[in-house]
């Protein structure tokens, strides 16, 4: 084994799995938090919450770095101030040494109709990014205040994954069940159906990255890309992969109906080019791969 010892946490989440495997396979020694017993060969666990984290002090000061993905995902303003601000908060007073990683979200930049780099405006809307923001704001803090290591903080595109967990709260799942039902995707304009859409990276795209980012030497937000596609692009390879037939409506009214799925009517394209130019990052993941994945898990369950 490794040498170096990560502190992780989220590592039984979406993109936690692919993190973790992606860490093992670069034999870093990795003490993962789980909020129940979980079978995660490879590394060791230790329970616990982010509310409490702090009890977990000294597992975390003898760690070499840190990899912050755990969220509660929720629009709650007490579980965001809870769990979300306070957690992190007691997280970095444990934090000693070595780069801490962090895991934020694109939805702090609201729904720009032009290419997000990691300066443009942030407009926050809901609690959810509400708490990503300040987490990061944390961390420049602590990173200025005083010094341990880089703060990294992540910003990764829509994360497409075939993890066989929380499928829910991703928007390819989202997509997968509507097709399967053979909705009508309403958009607002013949332009908005060829333009609306997302950048998206790999589960596995975006645990490269997590691990490239433990050599860096200087701390900063980075957005992190796999790819782009149209709404009409990942309903349409969908519908190919899993011979779906779910269909498209044009109106100005996208309120929708039944059987009927009102995609974002916006275009969010991530620039990625920074953290690429730091690491030399290249994203290996295309959407055709993505979908096959996904769709072999999720047949293979209903099978």
């Amino acid at each position: 084994m490794s040498s170096i010892r990560i502190f992780l946490t989220g590592a039984t989440g979406n993109a936690g799995e692919y993190v973790l495997a992606e860490l093992l396979r670069r034999n870093y020694t990795v003490t993962a938090l789980v909020r129940k017993p979980s079978d995660s060969p490879g590394c060791r666990t230790v329970i616990g919450e982010l509310t409490t984290i702090d009890r977990l002090g000294g597992e975390i000061r003898n760690a070499d770095a840190i990899i912050h993905l755990a969220c509660p995902r929720t629009d709650e303003r007490e579980r965001v101030l809870r769990e979300d601000i306070l957690g992190t908060s007691l997280l970095i007073d444990a934090w000693r040494s070595g780069p801490f990683i962090y895991a934020s979200s694109p939805t702090i930049y609201g729904h720009p109709h032009t290419t997000v780099r990691e300066d443009s405006t942030i407009s926050l809307r809901q609690w959810y990014e509400t708490g990503k923001f300040s987490n990061e704001l944390q961390l420049r803090i602590a990173e200025r205040d005083r010094p341990r290591g880089p703060c990294v903080r992540f910003r990764p595109a829509m994360l497409f994954t075939a993890s066989k967990r929380r499928h829910g709260e991703q928007y390819l799942n989202s997509f997968y069940q509507h097709c399967r039902l053979g909705s009508k995707f309403v958009f607002d304009s013949e332009e908005g159906l060829e333009t609306y859409g997302s950048s998206f990276v790999g589960g596995a795209d975006f645990a490269s990255a997590v691990a490239q980012s433990l050599d860096l030497k200087v701390g900063g937000s980075y957005n992190v890309v796999g790819g782009f596609c149209t709404w009409r692009q990942l309903v349409e390879t969908i519908n190919r992969i899993a011979g779906t037939r779910a269909d498209f409506l044009i109106r100005e009214e996208t309120r929708p109906g039944p059987g009927e799925c009102r995609p974002p009517q916006s275009r969010v394209f991530l620039d990625g080019s920074a953290f690429a130019e730091q690491t030399g990052f290249t994203p290996r993941q295309g959407l055709e791969e993505l979908v096959e994945a996904f769709v072999r898990v999720e047949s293979a369950q209903h099978a």
